[in-house]
């Protein structure tokens, strides 16, 4: 048996992890994507009620929270993440070092597909935040 192979599995354990719960995180996202989809093809065909219209604003104003925050995280963990990277590389065997890279590069993975669902999802519920109902553009007019 080797010796590192505990650091090895833990490095695989952790990075199957994370891709798992970045799937889970996709799905999560495709449900709420699909939520916000048939609000707009609501919005289309019959107007919105005032019920879609209060969640779509408070859905909004967290998303940009939600936004705003994972901005952050990314800039914030981008630099972590290089001198990670640059640790390993200089302090264990370069074969080694890849091994263990792989979790650094999965983690940059997820905050970036994380942060980019955010924003996905905030932009499509300002899109719907915008929507007048039918009545109040004909009273204007």
């Amino acid at each position: 048996m080797q010796e590192g192979f505990p650091v090895e599995l833990i490095s695989s354990v952790l990075s199957i992890s994370l891709v798992c719960l970045m799937l889970y995180r996709y799905l999560d996202y495709k449900g709420k994507l699909d939520v916000v989809k048939g609000l707009d093809k609501i919005k289309d065909t019959e107007g919105l009620t005032q019920e879609d219209l209060d969640y779509i604003k408070s859905n909004e104003k967290e998303y940009k929270e939600k936004v705003i925050k994972a901005e952050q995280n990314v800039k914030v963990s981008q630099p972590i993440f290089i001198l990670i990277a640059g640790a390993l590389i200089l302090l264990v065997d370069f074969q080694e070092a890849f091994i263990h890279l792989n979790v650094v590069v999965v983690a940059y993975l997820f905050m970036q597909v994380d942060r980019l669902h955010k924003r996905n999802l905030y932009g499509f519920l300002n899109q719907l935040k915008a929507y007048k109902p039918k009545e109040e553009t004909q009273e204007q007019e």
